[in-house]
């Protein structure tokens, strides 16, 4: 009657609703349980409880069936039937054969009697369904409180408590839907000890396993993992596991599509087996102890490979794998500090989906290829510490680009003007190349770039910014002429390292006040000018020696850690009232506050005497100048120097005998004052 029904009707329906519906339904429901995993989602998708389609030309229905086979398994087809009442049926559309739907009617009308034991049977199939997720869960439950018992009973464990009845709840475990088995457990950052419990792949739902930075050890847990038949993500990180990899290590579910392994102390040769777990798409070996070679062919065959990270491990040199190439899918790449020899190849242009790019402190030589900094996709590179030489490409366009590290290299010529093209950049450091020329004034406009480190170069000209850097560095360059007084409207700058060059003119006043400055290193330039009354809270080193400065040191510089003046033209007095700022005020006062650890002031023309209590300093010159008076009596409160210079200035009297409590002593010089007697 159903073969009849479904003919019948369907030889009169459009086309958008045909016959085959009821064969989907069946084919789905005959593959089993699949709307135990959500049966919400299946009920949808199955047609269980949800009418077929029905349109303006037919009224139909079909039956239900229900069955049970030997195991215990609910498999069925339902289609459920659309009740449609005899005054809703469109009979117009069958007048072709009035004598086919006469009888099509009269066959489903009598079915409607029918309904009540066919809710009956749907209700019989949901609820042996759900005793049997009952049972599923009550065995997770169990299996939960084994793996807490075979770990110690930890108190990290501690909701894992037998007195609770819901375990979906639990700390770091999630079931499926509305109560289905445990398919997840995220136990990361817990410390937990030991190794991983056997009894772990007793839920059988369970796709996700992470236990990264824990402390767990032993050798790889190969017996305890391969039972996992449904994992798919895996993450063993930042523990401290250690041994080879298994030969087998193949026999992890081939389901696996993330494994994280990275951080450990895993030895020995990677095995080519890692590679048959065909699913991957992330693979995370770096931070470990492997050695020899690594299977870079057969990885290579992991067409789904999106993530791969070798790094910080000793293979033995070799050029990077150009079949590394066919991984169009990879989106990052780590290959940094691993031995890697030869030239960046330039079939990694295929390599369409890169977003990050390392392969820093290596030896590989040669140029950078043009696609590095061309590529539409790349935000991060990193090729610092290499032997990379030649000059950077001319047509640099690499729109995405954010971070970009080239520094310590070999690289020469001139930085490209279409760096300005880098709308996206926030960091670029390219120290200590052999670059030359100027720094092009489009670098300056980038509206993003917030940190510039060009220096051991061999760059002149000023430097200048869009006022949103907070970190220059600069140092050791061939820069020349004054400081753009614009660098005093970079609010974020936190740190200004321009020592070494051959700037000169009045360094700008408003940096001073710069609400987030901590250092301020511009020593060995030209520098004139005065120091201003008072400076930002922030500041804890100030180096300015060999330059041209004049005046007296601030009165007010709260922050202040370490002060170096050496070779100035400084006068006047450290503040005698220093110990109620943690830095310089004027002249030498008598106490220093003990947060101070470093103070050089040498070949300047501070006057006064040598402070009674400085009990935080280590460091103290002030050659040169013109201290006065004696050394104090007592140095107890001077008793963590190690250093203290004080030649070439006029003080008096003799060598106390407390200088014996310097125990941490190990430069002093005296020399070119008026003392007088021997060392006690």
């Amino acid at each position: 009657m159903e073969r009849e029904m479904e003919e019948g009707v369907a030889s009169e329906r459009p086309a958008t609703a045909t016959g085959q519906e009821l064969t989907l339904c069946r084919s789905h429901l005959r593959q089993g349980p699949v709307w135990m995993e959500d049966p919400a989602k299946a009920a949808a998708m199955h047609g269980i409880k949800a009418a077929l389609k029905e349109d303006s030309a037919s009224c139909y229905m079909c039956l239900a069936r229900a069955a049970e086979d030997s195991e215990s398994r609910v498999r069925g087809e339902i289609c459920i039937m659309k009740r449609v009442g005899k005054k809703e049926c469109k009979t117009e559309p069958m007048k072709k054969n009035p004598q086919r739907r006469a009888s099509i009617l009269a066959s489903a009308l009598g079915e409607l009697s029918r309904i009540d034991e066919m809710d009956n049977i749907v209700s019989q199939f949901f609820e042996k369904g759900y005793a049997m997720m009952e049972a599923g869960t009550t065995g997770d439950r169990e299996t939960l409180l084994a793996i807490k018992k075979d770990w110690g009973n930890p108190q990290q464990l501690a909701s894992w408590d037998p007195a609770t009845d819901d375990h979906c709840r639990w700390s770091g475990v999630t079931c499926k839907t509305m109560g289905g088995g445990v398919v997840e457990l995220s136990l990361a950052s817990l410390n937990l000890s030991g190794s991983v419990p056997a009894s772990v792949c007793s839920l059988k739902n369970l796709t996700s396993l992470d236990l990264s930075y824990n402390n767990l050890t032993g050798a790889f847990p190969a017996a305890a993992l391969y039972a996992c038949a449904r994992l798919r993500f895996l993450n063993l990180s930042n523990n401290r596991f250690f041994g080879p990899l298994p030969a087998g290590i193949d026999n992890l579910s081939p389901a696996m599509e993330h494994l994280n392994l990275s951080r450990n102390h895993f030895g020995g040769e990677v095995p080519a087996a890692v590679a048959r777990l065909r699913a991957l798409k992330s693979l995370q070996l770096d931070t470990n102890d492997f050695t020899g070679a690594y299977p870079a062919a057969e990885i290579s065959e992991l067409a789904g490979l999106e993530l791969l990270t070798l790094a910080v491990n000793a293979f033995a040199p070799g050029p990077v794998p150009r079949e590394f190439a066919k991984l169009t899918n990879l989106s990052y790449i780590g290959m940094s500090r691993m031995n890697l020899t030869g030239e960046i190849p330039e079939e990694f242009a295929n390599l369409t989906e890169l977003t990050m790019f390392a392969m820093d402190s290596n030896y590989l030589s040669g140029s950078i290829p043009s696609w590095v900094l061309q590529h539409g996709k790349l935000q991060d590179v990193y090729l610092y510490d290499n032997n990379l030489s030649g000059e950077l490409t001319c047509n640099v366009m690499a729109a995405n680009l954010a971070e970009l590290d080239l520094s310590t290299n070999k690289l020469t010529g001139e930085i490209p003007e279409s760096f300005g093209n880098l709308k996206n950049l926030a960091g670029i450091c390219l120290s200590e190349n052999h670059l030359s020329g100027t720094i092009p004034a489009s670098i300056g406009l980038l509206p993003r770039l917030i940190d510039i480190e060009l220096s051991l170069n061999q760059l002149s000209e000023t430097l200048c910014s869009k006022g949103l850097l907070y970190y220059i560095n600069a140092h050791n360059n061939s820069f020349s002429g004054v400081l753009p007084v614009n660098l005093g409207d970079c609010v974020p700058l936190s740190c200004l390292y321009l020592a070494d060059n051959r700037l000169s003119g009045d360094f700008p006043t408003k940096i001073w006040s710069l609400p987030e400055l901590k250092i301020v290193l511009i020593q060995n330039n030209s520098f004139t000018g005065t120091l201003p009354g008072e400076m930002s809270s922030t500041i804890s080193w100030i180096k300015i020696s060999d330059n041209m400065f004049s005046g007296s040191v601030p009165k007010s510089a709260t922050g202040l850690v370490v002060f170096n003046a050496v070779n100035n033209r400084l006068t006047g007095e450290l503040p005698a009232d220093m110990s109620k700022t943690t830095g310089f005020t004027g002249t030498l006062p008598s106490e220093i506050s003990s947060t101070i650890s470093w103070i050089e002031i040498g070949d300047n023309m501070f006057s006064g005497s040598v402070p009674k209590s400085a009990t935080g300093l280590f460091m103290f010159r002030a050659e040169n100048n013109r201290l006065t008076g004696e050394l104090p009596a007592d140095l107890s409160k001077l008793a963590n120097l190690t250093e203290l210079v004080l030649a070439g200035n006029m003080i008096t009297g003799t060598i106390p005998k407390s200088i014996v409590l310097l125990q941490s002593l190990v430069k002093l010089d005296l020399s070119g004052n008026r003392i007088s007697c021997v060392l006690p």
